[in-house]
C-alpha cells in the first residue's frame, strides 16, 4: 500500500513539474552582439530572447540615440549586470542605471501581424520601447535612489511590426536590490501564444494558492476542534505561509491585485515567508516526531529563524536582502537535519515516516533549487509550490489514514464492549432476570449514543469543510477573472460591477420567493420602476441597446409580475448569450382585456426553434395563468417573443 502511494505521489510530482515548466520551448536561437535572427523560428512557439544584449551603463537612451553611443558591455540575459566585466578588472556595480538593446530579425510573414513581448520582473524598474515607440513601464526609472520608484510586475506588451527588423530598448535602474537586471526569460511570440502562456501561468499560481489556503483552513479548523493537536496549528501556518509566498512570486499576483502596494513592504513580506516558513516547519516536524529531535538544535533553529524574521520586520530592504544568501547555508543544514529526523523516525517505524521521508526528499529538492535560483547560482524556475503541494498531499493521506484507524479502533472497542455486555448479561441473568435486562438496555443505549455523537461530529466537520471549500473556490474564480486581463484597473472595475450584479441577483431571488409566497397585488408603479431599472442596468453592463415602451396602468398579480419580469430577463439573456444580439425592442401595454408582452432582437435567429429549460418553464407559467405565448424566429432575423395574459 505504501509503495503504491509513493508511486502515485511521484507521478503527480512529475506532472506538476511538467506543468510548472510551462515556459519557452525551443531555446535553440541565441542573441549575439545585440542581434537575434528569428526567421526560422516556429510561429506557434514562445521564443526566449536569451543571449547577448547590448548594455549602455549609466545612460538612459532613447531609441533614436542608440546609434550615437558605444555599448559598455554585452550582457547575457537572463542575468544580472552586476556580474559583468566591462573593462579589464572592472565589474559593473549592482546599483545604477542603464539601457538594454536588442535587434530582432523576424520572418516576412510576421510583418503586420500582432506580436507580443512578455517582460518578467526587472529589478527594480524599467521602461520599454519597441521600434522607437514607448510601450509601457513598471515603476519609475531614475538616475538616483531618490528619483526612482521600485516595482515588480510581469507584463505583456503587444505590437504590430511594420518591417522584418524589430528594435527593443529597455531603460532600467536599480538602487534597492542586490540583484540587478532580470533573472527570468524575456519571451517573444504571437500575441495569442504569449497571452495564453501568461494566462496559464497565472492560473497555475492561482490553483496552488487556492490549494494551500484550503489546506491551511482545514487544519486550523481541525485545531479548533481538537486544541491539543498543536501539529495541526503548525501545519496550518506552514500552508498559509506557502500560500502567501505563492501569491508574491512567479507572476507577482500580489502586485496585480494591489497595484499600488508599497514595494518595500511587498519585498518584506516575501522574505518573511522564507524565514517564517522554516520557523513554522520546525515546530510542525517537532510535534510530528518529538522523540527524534535534539532539543538544542530545535531551540537554535527557532532562535535563528525567529531572529531573522524580526530583522526583516524592523529593517529596510537595503539591509535584510543580504540575509538570504548566508541563510541559504543554514537552510541547507536544517534540511539535512530534517531528513535525518525523518530517517530515524522511519527506522523506528513511526507511523507515516516512510511517506513523509519520501515526499520530503522531493520537497527539499525543490527548496534547494529555489534557494540557488533566487540567489543567482543557477538558471531554473520556482518549483517549491509544486514540491510542497506533494508534501501536503502526503500529510493529508496520513491524516486520512489516521482518521480511518481511529474509526476502526472505535468499532473494535464497540465490539469488545458488546462482547463484555453479553458475558455480563449471561452472568447477571443467573441472579436476576430483571437486572440483566436493565444492564443490556443501558449498554445498547450507551453504544448508540457514542455512535450518534461520533456521526454528528463528523457531519459537522464535513459541513464546515465543504462550506469553506466553496468559499475558497469563489475567491479563486474572482481572482482568475481579475488577473488574466491585460488591464487590471479595467478588470477590477468590471469585477466590481459583477459583484453588484450578484447582489442584485440575490435581491431578485428573495423577491421571487416573496412573490411566490404572497400572491397579493404589488404597487404597479414600484413594479414598473424595477422593470425599467433592470433594463437600464442590462444596457449599462452588457452594452446592448434596448428600446422600451411600457404603458401599463392596471394592477397585476404577483405571479403575473414575476412571469413578465422573468420573461424579459430570459429573453434578453438568451438573445445576448446565444443569439449575439446587440439591439432589442421591448413593448408592454394593455389592449382590451389583455396585457401584451413583446420582445424582439436583432440576433442570428434559427429556422428550427428548440425549447430549452428557460423557454419550457416560461410556457408552463403562461399556461398556468391562462395566457398564450408565441415564439418566432428565422435564420438571420432574430427572435420575437409575444405573450398574452388576461388582465386581473
Amino acid at each position: 500500500m505504501k509503495s503504491k502511494i509513493i508511486t502515485l505521489l511521484t507521478a503527480i510530482f512529475i506532472l506538476l513539474f511538467y506543468f510548472s515548466m510551462n515556459s519557452s520551448a525551443n531555446g535553440q536561437v541565441f542573441a549575439q552582439s545585440g542581434k537575434m535572427d528569428l526567421q526560422k523560428a516556429n510561429p506557434n512557439e514562445l521564443i526566449p530572447l536569451n543571449g547577448e544584449w547590448l548594455f549602455y551603463w549609466n545612460k538612459l537612451l532613447q531609441p533614436s540615440e542608440i546609434e550615437q553611443h558605444q555599448p559598455t558591455a554585452m550582457i547575457p540575459l537572463p542575468g544580472m549586470w552586476s556580474s559583468i566585466e566591462y573593462e579589464e578588472g572592472k565589474i559593473l556595480p549592482k546599483h545604477g542605471y542603464g539601457t538594454l538593446y536588442l535587434s530582432l530579425k523576424i520572418p516576412e510573414r510576421d510583418i503586420g501581424e500582432q506580436k507580443a513581448l512578455y517582460i518578467p520582473s526587472v529589478s527594480t524598474a524599467y521602461e520599454l520601447y519597441i521600434d522607437g515607440k514607448f510601450k509601457g513601464k513598471v515603476g519609475e526609472v531614475g538616475t538616483s535612489k531618490e528619483a526612482m520608484k521600485p516595482k515588480y510586475l510581469p507584463q505583456v506588451y503587444t505590437f504590430i511590426p511594420n518591417s522584418n527588423e524589430v528594435e527593443i530598448v529597455i531603460t532600467t535602474s536599480n538602487y534597492y536590490h542586490i540583484k540587478s537586471g532580470t533573472w527570468e526569460e524575456i519571451l517573444f511570440g504571437d500575441s495569442l501564444v504569449v497571452n495564453d502562456f501568461k494566462e496559464k501561468a497565472v492560473a497555475k499560481v492561482s490553483v496552488f494558492f487556492g490549494l494551500y489556503i484550503l489546506i491551511s483552513f482545514y487544519h486550523i479548523l481541525f485545531y479548533f476542534i481538537r486544541r491539543h493537536e498543536l501539529r495541526s496549528l503548525a501545519f496550518s501556518l506552514v500552508a498559509f505561509d506557502m500560500a502567501l509566498r505563492n501569491l508574491l512570486i512567479d507572476q507577482v499576483l500580489w502586485m496585480r491585485i494591489f497595484p499600488e502596494f508599497n514595494w518595500a513592504l511587498e519585498v518584506k513580506i516575501e522574505y518573511l515567508t522564507v524565514f517564517l516558513g522554516f520557523f513554522f516547519y520546525v515546530i510542525f516536524l517537532k510535534t510530528l516526531y518529538p522523540n527524534e529531535w535534539n532539543v538544542f538544535i530545535y531551540r537554535a533553529s527557532l532562535f535563528i529563524t525567529g531572529t531573522l524574521s524580526l530583522i526583516v520586520v524592523f529593517t529596510s530592504p537595503t539591509i535584510f536582502i543580504y540575509l538570504l544568501k548566508p541563510f541559504s547555508f543554514v537552510a541547507e543544514a536544517l534540511l539535512v537535519y530534517f531528513l535525518y529526523v525523518m530517517f530515524v523516525a522511519m527506522l523506528r517505524k513511526r507511523q507515516g515516516a516512510i511517506l513523509s521521508f519520501t515526499t520530503c526528499l522531493l520537497f527539499y529538492a525543490t527548496v534547494v533549487n529555489d534557494l540557488l535560483y533566487y540567489n543567482g547560482f543557477i538558471n531554473s524556475i520556482d518549483m517549491m509550490p509544486a514540491g510542497f503541494f506533494i508534501h501536503l498531499l502526503s500529510q493529508f493521506i496520513m491524516l486520512t489514514r489516521e482518521y480511518g484507524r481511529t474509526f476502526n479502533e472505535t468499532g473494535r472497542l464497540n465490539a469488545l464492549l458488546k462482547e463484555a455486555n453479553t458475558k455480563l448479561e449471561e452472568r447477571v441473568v443467573l441472579q436476576t432476570e430483571s437486572l440483566a435486562q436493565s444492564m443490556k438496555e443501558t449498554a445498547i443505549a450507551l453504544s448508540e449514543k457514542m455512535v450518534l455523537e461520533e456521526r454528528n461530529r463528523l457531519v459537522g466537520e464535513i459541513h464546515d469543510t465543504v462550506g469553506h471549500t466553496l468559499t475558497t473556490i469563489n475567491i479563486q474564480i474572482e481572482a482568475g477573472k481579475r488577473l488574466i486581463q491585460n488591464k487590471p484597473d479595467v478588470a477590477i472595475e468590471k469585477f466590481e460591477r459583477s459583484q453588484e450584479q450578484i447582489r442584485i441577483g440575490l435581491r431578485e431571488i428573495r423577491n421571487s420567493l416573496r412573490l411566490l409566497k404572497d400572491d397579493n397585488h404589488t404597487g404597479i408603479s414600484d413594479y414598473l420602476f424595477s422593470l425599467r431599472n433592470f433594463i437600464s442596468n442590462t444596457e449599462e453592463i452588457t452594452g446592448v441597446k434596448i428600446n422600451s415602451i411600457i404603458n401599463v396602468t392596471n394592477p397585476l398579480s404577483a405571479k403575473k409580475q414575476a412571469l413578465l419580469y422573468r420573461a424579459l430577463q430570459e429573453g434578453l439573456t438568451n438573445g445576448i448569450r446565444h443569439g449575439s444580439s446587440s439591439h432589442f425592442d421591448f413593448t408592454l401595454y394593455e389592449s382590451d382585456d389583455n396585457i401584451i408582452f413583446k420582445l424582439k432582437d436583432n440576433g442570428e435567429g434559427v429556422d428550427e426553434i428548440q425549447s430549452g429549460l428557460g423557454l419550457t418553464t416560461m410556457r408552463s407559467r403562461v399556461k398556468e395563468l391562462n395566457g398564450e405565448i408565441y415564439v418566432e424566429s428565422k435564420k438571420g432575423q432574430g427572435f420575437t417573443i409575444t405573450i398574452y395574459l388576461p388582465l386581473d
